[in-house]
């Protein structure tokens, strides 16, 4: 279900998305176990995966505001899990410019490691204090401030400036990473308040198509009916499909370099099977504590080959393969296994490319 504008109660705050850029990733889950389940509104949180940091891995709630002066911004508060102690918290930026010329801009953001910001794992509250020396700003067309660009200030100090009190905020960023070295786990954002009007996370429904690949190098061996198709004999791994959102998978294509035509179908999860996941083994899924996470099977077609072309297989909604396959978690997780006896595979890539029409951004 998409948020819509009445969910907004002053119209200076817009509805909220995602975005992260380098090792940082940003998505939408549902907080249906605890701890994660006992905060947010609306059940959704923002899960902020910094990753490996080198100086440029982030990600981010943005939040749109409608020309809210630097002066009326006077209260903010928001909440986040942290999965581990980190050397940063979950901090805010808000991103001002001129409103006479939006080529003079600024990006004020307070210090990731500032005292006051919790960085430890579990539950964590911020409210922001204004006269905490806690920001610095970076920009274009600043000209005229008082202020130094990189020194921290409290952000009364931006609001009392001869030149920023006359500039408007575009965007408020709830944002995590950005750190020298080490690696930052994820944490989730489960309320925001600014103004002392709620912001309600939850995933804007803008239909759209998503491909996602996946691709193991295969064992030359050949497989005998029922066996699972895998990377290792000892210690092998299932395929993992990391959508970052819900919705239905509509086309699957599998392709190997090699002159086989058996018929594969694959198994999907919710939550990392715990089935048998090596190479030529007898496969076993879905076994009884997998089946609160089965979602399916899509079942290809026999494998076809041309000349020297790989040996694919298409599974379609006009097929016989099980699509669309609906999904209702941002990673799913698939064991692949043969139907036919076949010839052998070669030490190369098989590749499955799953396609989805998804629900949420």
């Amino acid at each position: 279900m998409a948020l819509t504008e009445k969910r907004v109660k002053s119209g200076i705050f817009g509805l909220p998305t995602l975005a992260s850029a380098n090792n940082g990733k940003a998505r939408w889950i549902r907080g249906s176990t605890s701890p994660l389940d006992q905060k947010s509104p609306t059940g959704w949180l923002a899960e902020l995966y910094g990753g490996v940091q080198s100086g440029d891995d982030w990600a981010r709630v943005n939040i749109p505001v409608d020309e809210l002066e630097v002066v009326g911004l006077h209260d903010a508060m928001w909440t986040y899990y942290m999965t581990n102690d980190e050397t940063m918290g979950v901090n805010l930026v808000i991103w001002v410019h001129d409103p006479e010329n939006n080529d003079n801009r600024a990006e004020i953001t307070q210090r990731g490691n500032v005292a006051g910001l919790i960085k430890t794992s579990g539950w964590n509250v911020h409210k922001l204090v204004l006269s905490t020396d806690q920001f610095f700003f970076y920009g274009e067309g600043t000209t005229g401030t008082d202020l130094t660009a990189g020194t921290l200030y409290g952000w009364d100090d931006f609001q009392a400036d001869r030149l920023f009190k006359k500039w408007t905020i575009y965007r408020i960023t709830i944002e995590y990473g950005w750190e020298a070295s080490g690696t930052f786990e994820s944490a989730y954002v489960a309320d925001i308040n600014l103004n002392h009007e709620t912001i309600y996370l939850q995933p804007v429904s803008v239909p759209h198509m998503k491909t996602v690949i996946v691709k193991k190098t295969m064992l030359a061996t050949a497989k005998t009916t029922d066996e699972v198709i895998s990377e290792a004999t000892s210690g092998g791994t299932d395929w993992d499909f990391d959508f970052g959102g819900t919705g239905y998978i509509t086309k699957g294509v599998i392709t190997h370099n090699a002159a086989i035509t058996p018929r594969l179908s694959l198994l999907l999860f919710t939550n990392p099977p715990i089935g048998e996941m090596d190479d030529a083994a007898a496969n076993t899924s879905p076994i009884s504590a997998d089946v609160p996470y089965y979602l399916g099977r899509i079942d290809f077609p026999a494998m076809m080959y041309n000349g020297s072309g790989d040996a694919s297989a298409i599974a379609t909604p006009s097929t016989y393969g099980n699509l669309p396959l609906a999904f209702d978690a941002p990673v799913i997780y698939g064991i692949l296994v043969q139907q036919d006896a076949t010839s052998t595979f070669v030490a190369e890539a098989l590749t499955i490319a799953l396609t989805a029409d998804m629900e949420d951004n």
